[in-house]
């Protein structure tokens, strides 16, 4: 008996390693309907959060997305760079924050362009759109809400909650550019982020 205990704890803490070294936060998601419900969840019975109401809202036009300003992330992302778009974050009626993001690793010259949204109440994200290979148009990549996590490789939402919530509510979206803005730096471009 004591071995069948040993073996299924080492395979259990095998699975969480993996998960933790490829980045994965622990959530499957496979279809726009996830409901956030993962391996860790179903072990240590935590209901997933609900899905937060969304209302319609329009993305904006990624080809006139100009405002790019870097923003820094937990120390195992440092093979990437990271920047919003600060003319692309906006609050909705449903209090769902919604902005551009972009990951750019710093050998190569790929481009990872992302349109987001973020509800502070429930702590869960989810991505609506990719940057198209050219940059300059959206393309559908619709998936459903996850958690967000922290410290983990490229979780830059859950950083970013940091600076758009407050006791579960959003900040307003001019509090949040002015909270992203640094004065001290020059306003630039997203380096890799457009081709123009």
């Amino acid at each position: 008996m004591k071995r069948w205990i040993v073996l299924a704890a080492l395979l259990l803490s095998a699975g969480v390693h993996a998960a933790e070294a490829s980045g994965e936060s622990g959530v499957y998601d496979n279809s726009a309907d996830d409901d956030g419900w993962g391996i860790k969840e179903w072990l240590f019975g935590d209901q997933p959060p609900p899905k937060p109401p969304e209302q319609a809202f329009t993305k904006p036009a990624l080809s006139e997305l100009k405002r790019w300003v870097p923003y820094s992330v937990n120390f195992e992302s440092r093979a990437n760079d990271f920047y919003i778009a600060l003319d692309s974050i906006s609050v909705g009626p449903d209090d769902i924050v919604r902005y551009a993001f972009a990951v750019v690793p710093k050998r190569g010259n790929v481009r990872n362009l992302s349109f987001e949204g973020l509800d502070c109440r429930t702590k869960q994200y989810r991505v609506y759109a990719y940057g198209s290979e050219d940059g300059k148009s959206w393309q559908d990549g619709s998936q459903g809400w996850k958690r967000m996590v922290k410290n983990q490789r490229n979780a830059y939402q859950g950083e970013l909650s940091a600076v758009f919530c407050n006791g579960g509510f959003p900040e307003k979206a001019t509090t949040i550019v002015d909270e992203l803005w640094d004065a001290k730096k020059q306003p630039s471009d997203c380096p890799g982020c457009r081709n123009n």
